[in-house]
């Protein structure tokens, strides 16, 4: 049976919406999500956090709840290759990285609050959210942390910077005439009906009350969003010499095994399948002297 199908037999379960806020997930859904997360994982082997540990990267851009699937589709300028994060949601993946001192020694730049009570480790704390909660967005939007990056990256100190942007998170970001805005018609607060706005989406994707094809649509346009805005960035600062890479925390789910967004410690594939791209500052080559030389470079070798 497949996954959607999954989901749709939970919202036979549906809660009613409460008076008051707290909508909860069926009953079926939560017991679900219960039995995956006591599956025994080796969260501290990611590939993720060895691939950075073995990188020397000067700048990391984290896009919060990005697919390594999704991105690969929507992405027109890049390779986008494919690595495992250790968690399924920020919360667990902050965690993970504290205690294994990934990010010791970094100055971590952060639109995602989540940082200010559970830092990911011995890092200078760059709150941008403190000052650039937009309120017409419902979030933080990505440009404002890419400019702290760069003054960062202006100063002599030469620690390592990661950027922990919001999106393609929840709630759903697009850009129109250069113009950041929320996707038209998706996934953003202003799009949905008034009693349904200060529920938890988790809770609303699996009761039914949002549909999964609409969420997985809005949500398509907010990778591509936030992969603009990515890629504009790090090529920017590869291009002044520092090596950048991309990639996520975790993933998220449309009814993949029956799940929704990303509840915690769920051992999902599409959970952790995350992107990896790495954009090299350039490089000092010699010229070729002749032809022999010029073919060589190409990849054409004299049989």
């Amino acid at each position: 049976m497949k996954g959607p199908n999954i989901a749709k037999i939970w919202q036979l379960w549906r809660q009613d919406l409460p008076s008051d806020g707290g909508l909860k997930e069926p009953f079926p859904y939560r017991a679900w999500k219960w039995l995956w997360q006591r599956i025994p994982t080796r969260n501290t082997g990611s590939d993720l956090f060895n691939r950075l540990e073995e990188t020397d990267w000067d700048v990391l851009v984290l896009l919060d709840a990005c697919r390594y699937d999704v991105l690969n589709e929507v992405s027109t300028n890049a390779v986008i290759n494919r690595t495992r994060s250790p968690a399924s949601a920020t919360p667990e993946f902050l965690s993970i990285a504290r205690e294994r001192d990934v990010f010791d020694g970094t100055k971590y730049v952060s639109g995602n609050p989540q940082t200010e009570d559970n830092r990911p480790g011995d890092v200078e704390h760059v709150p941008v959210f403190e000052d650039h909660w937009a309120n017409d967005l419902s979030t933080v939007p990505p440009d404002p942390l890419y400019h702290a990056a760069r003054e960062e990256l202006a100063t002599d100190d030469e620690k390592p910077i990661v950027v922990h942007t919001l999106q393609p998170h929840f709630p759903h970001l697009s850009s129109i005439g250069g113009e950041t805005c929320a996707v038209p018609g998706g996934l953003h607060p202003i799009y949905l009906d008034e009693r349904l706005r200060d529920e938890k989406l988790q809770a609303l994707l699996a009761n039914g009350y949002v549909s999964l094809d609409r969420a997985k649509r809005s949500y398509r346009q907010s990778v591509r969003y936030a992969w603009d805005r990515a890629s504009e960035f790090a090529a920017t600062v590869a291009a002044d010499g520092h090596r950048v890479v991309v990639s996520s925390d975790h993933g998220e789910t449309f009814g993949e095994s029956g799940f929704v967004e990303h509840p915690v410690g769920v051992p999902l594939a599409d959970l952790r399948a995350v992107p990896w791209v790495v954009f090299e500052p350039p490089t000092d080559t010699e010229t070729a002297d002749d032809v022999s030389d010029r073919l060589a470079a190409l990849g054409y070798v004299e049989s």
